[in-house]
C-alpha cells in the first residue's frame, strides 16, 4: 500500500507513502555520479547523474523506493499485485529488473520526455535482486514539472499513461483508477448545493456537506480518490509549499491498527517523502517521528561512495513554557 504525488505549483514537489506491516531497512540514499551502478543484463553505468531518495541497500546495491536526479526527474515504485507481470530478458530491448528500473531511468535521463523514450524500449524482467529479495509486483509514476506519468509492465509488455492528476497508489490498473474517478466528480470543497429536490428548502447543517460522500477507507480506490481531491483542494501561501504537501499526505496516512494483513499484522505509514525537484532537498516523516527532516544533495553530487542517512528518530515534541 502506497499512494505518490506530483505537484507541480509555485516548487515542483514529489513524494510518497509508504505503508506496510514491516520495515526493511530503509534509508535516505544518495547514489553520487561517480558511485558505479551495474546491470544484471545491460552495461554498467560508471557516472551517471546523482540521484537521492529512500532506499534498502543489498549487497551495496540501491534498491530505491522512490528517488529524483539532480536533473529534477521523479520517480516511484508503488505495489502492483495480481496485476504486474515482469518477462524473460527479449532481444531488440533494454533488460532491466523491476530493482534495477529507478536508477536505470534517473541516471541517464532529464526529463520526463526522455525517461518515457526510454521505457517505450524496456523490458522490465523477472529477475530478483537475490534469493531474500524476490521481485515485487510494480508499477511507477516519473514525473518533472512538465507532468506525470504511469508506467506498469503487465501481460502485454510496458504500458504508459499520461497521468493528468499526478497521483498513483497501488492495484487495480491506472485506467481503472481513471473511470472510477468519475463517481465522484460531484465533489467540491463549496458548500453544499440542493441539487436534489429545488422546490424543496434543505440547507446544509454543517460545513463540508460539498465532499460528502468522500470515501474515507484504506483501499487503494479510495485513496486515489481522496488524493486527488485533497491535492485538487488544499491551498497554500508562499514559504508553506512543504508543509502543505505533507498536510495532503496526511489525508491518505495510515495509523497503525486501522489496516491488517490476511495474516493479522499491522499496516502503517512508515514514512512519508516529499522532494524539491529543483533544489535537491529531500525531506521526510516517519510514523515514530512527525518533525519535517531534510537532507539535501548538494554537497553529495560527486564521490563514489553511496552517503546512507537513517531515518529512525524518536517523536520529537518541544514543550512550552
Amino acid at each position: 500500500m502506497c499512494t505518490a504525488i506530483s505537484h507541480c505549483g509555485e516548487r515542483h514537489l514529489f513524494g510518497r507513502t509508504l505503508d506496510l506491516e514491516c520495515s526493511y531497512g530503509e534509508q535516505v540514499v544518495i547514489t553520487p555520479r561517480n558511485f558505479r551502478l551495474d546491470y544484471l543484463h545491460e552495461a554498467a553505468m560508471p557516472t551517471h547523474a546523482a540521484m537521492i531518495g529512500v532506499a534498502c541497500v543489498a549487497a551495496g546495491r540501491p534498491l530505491y523506493y522512490d528517488a529524483i536526479n539532480e536533473a529534477g526527474l521523479a520517480m516511484a515504485g508503488l505495489n502492483f499485485p495480481a496485476y504486474a507481470r515482469y518477462h524473460a530478458p527479449a532481444a531488440g530491448a533494454y533488460n532491466v529488473a523491476s530493482f534495477e528500473l529507478i536508477p536505470w531511468v534517473l541516471g541517464q535521463c532529464r526529463t520526463r520526455e526522455e525517461a518515457l523514450a526510454l521505457l517505450r524500449h524496456t523490458n522490465i524482467t523477472t529477475d530478483c535482486a537475490s534469493d531474500a529479495l524476490p521481485a515485487t509486483p510494480l508499477h511507477w509514476m516519473v514525473a518533472d514539472r512538465s507532468g506525470a506519468s504511469v508506467v506498469e509492465s503487465v501481460e502485454t509488455g510496458t504500458m504508459i499513461y499520461e497521468n493528468p492528476f499526478g497521483v498513483l497508489t497501488n492495484s487495480p490498473p491506472f485506467l481503472y483508477h481513471l473511470t472510477h474517478l468519475t463517481d465522484y466528480m460531484q465533489l467540491g470543497a463549496a458548500p453544499a448545493q440542493n441539487r436534489l429536490c429545488p422546490s424543496a428548502t434543505l440547507r446544509a447543517y454543517s460545513r463540508g456537506m460539498g465532499a460528502m460522500g468522500l470515501p474515507g477507507d484504506g483501499s487503494s480506490a479510495s485513496r486515489f480518490v481522496r488524493a486527488v481531491f485533497a491535492e485538487n483542494h488544499t491551498t497554500t501561501v508562499q514559504g508553506e509549499e512543504i508543509s502543505r504537501f505533507f498536510h495532503v499526505m496526511d489525508a491518505i496516512s495510515v495509523p497503525r491498527g486501522c489496516i491488517r494483513t490476511d495474516e493479522g499484522k499491522e499496516v502503517l505509514t512508515l514514512y512519508t517523502s516529499c522532494a524539491d525537484t529543483a533544489t535537491g532537498q529531500y525531506y521526510f516523516t516517519t510514523y515514530g517521528c512527525r518533525r519535517i527532516r531534510g537532507v539535501s544533495l548538494d554537497g553529495a553530487r560527486e564521490g563514489g561512495a553511496l552517503s546512507c542517512i537513517s531515518m529512525q528518530g524518536e517523536e520529537d515534541i518541544s514543550w512550552v513554557k
